[in-house]
């Protein structure tokens, strides 16, 4: 008879020793996968293999790669720098004006897309050397590089719909979940924007002038540009939740439209860049599904191997608290160095037996792993965000990790609002059902 120790320890070790010798991810997984199937559950190898290909064919995943390829499409044309505009013009007035404006994008970008890294990429070009020269290179890079996160939390998220499958729980009520946690999350930002703008303004560290209100006719125009970004929340949202289509043919509906827009609308993207543009989307997408092929695997060799039983069992000793909070230091470190959709499908199967037992809705508990893991997007030394912004920013990861240091104290105290108050996540959830 296995107890937790032994399965988890030569699991843990194998990956580890994997991820050090640089292998692949997805190769890093598969490792304890093979252990566990060959040495403890004992089936026969052709049928894990098989089961590789079977986990991604289920039409519930299409939804991911038309979310990517409507980020695309918006990373490539000139709707990010149109939304980005709205909110410049109509903030310009405060002393945090832009980097709010940087926030408030990221947060509608998240509704549209929901890629982290491809709100780095899309806001970082356009914001860093107007706010660099306003409030300080750091706080610049700080909130472009922390605020991309936001787009894992906000609906439509990637990270929720992959939650969804592996937990077999409601996609639309994850994301209606997600809207009340990402506002606090940004009101949180823009509470230490502000005061960290009057700061700088305050001791005359940078240029940070005050510019005149802008005219209702400029206010104007300028969300006349962005409507077309704009109405995209709506039609996704408003689509899902008004019952005219499901997720999978709102991210259809999204991706044809992002498509139009950007090509025939706007003219943004010419025909000759549309298959660099569909191949891109392709390229992310692929490295999605391997992952999400080889940690579904896992999972459910895990729980042929009774791990997840194994582990409700271990957790017979604790309260509510305790577990959430032990929940949060472990996703918090898995997050710094693993794939968020990877995390999502070897814990939350594994976890969810222990949370269920506790009286936690698995709706609540989708949310917290979503803010945990998005967290790790930002955080040194593995954040994804961190990456993109290296390349976007030209800048060391020392100089990216100090700047980002306010904002994961920021998260983590909106992480713990919204782990210990529930209703958060689950008001309108309830409201839906």
């Amino acid at each position: 008879m296995y107890d937790v120790a032994s399965i988890l320890i030569p699991c843990a070790v194998i990956l580890v020793v994997l991820a050090v010798l640089n292998v692949p991810l997805y190769l890093a997984i598969l490792g304890p996968t093979l252990y566990l199937a060959l040495f403890v559950v004992r089936i026969p190898v052709e049928s894990l293999f098989t089961g590789l290909f079977d986990n991604v064919a289920k039409t519930s995943f299409l939804c991911i790669p038309f979310f990517i390829l409507t980020g695309t499409f918006i990373q490539a044309s000139s709707l990010g720098s149109r939304l980005i505009d709205f909110f410049m013009v109509l903030l310009r007035q405060t002393k945090a004006g832009l980097a709010v404006a940087c926030l408030l994008s990221n947060a509608v970008f998240g509704a549209i897309s929901g890629s982290s890294p491809a709100a780095v990429a899309t806001f970082g070009k356009v914001v860093y050397e107007p706010l660099a020269k306003a409030q300080g290179p750091r706080l610049s890079t700080g909130i472009i590089v922390s605020s991309g996160a936001l787009s894992t939390i906000i609906p439509p998220s990637i990270t929720l719909i992959v939650y969804g499958i592996a937990t077999e729980s409601s996609v639309s009520k994850l994301f209606m979940a997600g809207i009340l946690p990402g506002i606090l999350l940004v009101v949180l930002v823009t509470l230490y924007l502000n005061w960290r703008c009057a700061k700088n303004n305050r001791l005359g560290l940078y240029e940070s002038k005050v510019l005149e209100r802008a005219a209702p006719k400029e206010i104007g125009a300028s969300f006349v540009r962005a409507i077309p970004v704009l109405i995209l929340p709506v039609i996704i949202l408003g689509g899902i939740y008004s019952g005219i289509f499901t997720p999978t043919e709102a991210g259809a509906v999204a991706a044809v439209y992002s498509f139009v827009v950007a090509v025939f609308v706007l003219r943004d993207i010419k025909f000759p860049q549309i298959p660099k543009q569909i191949a891109s989307a392709c390229k992310t997408a692929g490295q999605i599904f391997i992952l999400i092929a080889v940690s579904t695997c896992f999972a459910q060799v895990a729980t042929m191997a009774q791990l997840p039983r194994l582990i409700t069992e271990s957790f017979g000793g604790l309260d509510r608290i305790a577990f959430l909070l032990m929940l949060n230091v472990l996703l918090l470190i898995v997050g710094c160095f693993f794939d968020t959709g990877a995390a999502v499908l070897i814990l939350a199967p594994l976890l969810l037996p222990a949370a269920k037992a506790l009286m936690i809705d698995p709706i609540h508990l989708g949310i917290v792993f979503t803010v945990n893991l998005s967290i790790g997007m930002f955080t040194p030394p593995f954040g994804l965000n961190i990456f993109v912004a290296q390349s976007i920013l030209k800048k060391p990861m020392g100089e990216i990790a100090v700047s980002l240091i306010p904002y994961i104290l920021l998260y983590i105290v909106g992480l713990l609002i919204i782990t210990y108050i529930p209703g958060i996540s689950l008001l309108l959830p309830g409201i839906l059902s």
